[in-house]
């Protein structure tokens, strides 16, 4: 089969003299493309670092009204439109993302120096704190060895490109565009250093290690940004630098990252990673071995 044209490509033919409006700048880019709301911004709620044409992170993704996104000034100077040819919108650089600082200047936990990274607005104020959350990892693409999915993107785009209204998250039906669902893995998590896997408990206990046994104790179900464990559900939470076991609420303290590099960070500052600390699971510093897990899937029955 001929390889059809990109759209981004095809954009930038049409751009040659076709578009008064294009500025001479135009280009396309590849960028890592992740995704940010309400309840995983930080702190929650729609405060944004580079206010432009939003006092808080929102728009439609129409040009003249494009949707907040995040990255590292360094990436892209506050008030530089794009276009994003699969959500079909505009965006408009509003907010500092830490990842994406991290994956630009140095080895970040995607990648990097100079990964290009920018982090989208999907909303989610008055919505499900779980399902918004499980909307952003749906959105979030990456190959199966764990290297991010570089996507096309318009930097500088024309003023008249297609625009599609579906919202990226609709909170009144808790839909994520295009249907997208989370992706979920179950299994266990084999300390890179000691060798040893997480254990769970009781509601409350603090996440251990021990001997890898295979047992329900420690296999994990990972979906979006939460890690669950036992029967009814709990989830991995923060709390003064320990890694407890809580009744699952969506809460920042509840949103963790697998990255990969094999470290599981807190999403609101990417700075705190699970760490095998004397058979008991803390969250430290994200850097050696101590901070880095194997996954290792369950059986399918």
């Amino acid at each position: 089969m001929k390889r059809a044209l990109s759209v981004a490509a095809g954009i930038l033919l049409v751009m040659s003299g076709l578009f008064a409006s294009s500025p001479a700048s135009a280009a396309s880019q590849q960028v890592f493309w992740t995704f940010y709301g309400w309840y995983d911004n930080t702190p929650p709620g729609g405060d944004i670092s580079y206010p432009q044409i939003h006092d808080t992170a929102g728009g439609r993704g129409t040009w003249s009204d494009p949707i907040t996104f995040a990255t590292s000034s360094k990436e892209a100077k506050p008030g530089t439109k794009i276009y994003f040819p699969r959500v079909k919108k505009y965006f408009i650089m509003e907010d500092g993302c830490s990842s994406c600082e991290q994956d630009w200047n140095g080895n970040g936990p995607n990648g990097g120096p100079k990964l290009w990274h920018f982090d989208a607005w999907i909303g989610g104020k008055g919505g499900n704190a779980m399902n918004a959350i499980d909307c952003e990892d749906a959105l979030t693409n990456y190959h199966d060895d764990g290297k991010p999915v570089m996507e096309e993107t318009v930097l500088n785009p024309p003023s008249n490109l297609a625009v599609d209204p579906t919202p990226i998250f609709n909170t009144s039906t808790g839909e994520c565009y295009g249907g997208a669902k989370p992706k979920t893995t179950n299994g266990e998590y084999k300390n890179v250093s000691t060798g040893k896997c997480l254990q769970g408990g009781a509601s409350g206990a603090q996440l251990a290690t021990a001997t890898c046994n295979g047992s329900a104790a420690q296999q994990f179900k990972f979906h979006g940004a939460f890690m669950e464990q036992g029967s009814p559900q709990l989830c991995t939470t923060l709390s003064s630098g320990k890694v407890l076991l809580k009744k699952c609420d969506g809460g920042p303290a509840q949103q963790w990252s697998i990255n990969p590099n094999k470290t599981i960070s807190d999403m609101q500052y990417n700075t705190k990673c699970y760490r095998d600390a004397s058979g008991k699971v803390t969250a430290a510093s994200c850097s050696g071995d101590t901070a880095k897990w194997d996954f290792k899937a369950a059986a399918k029955k």
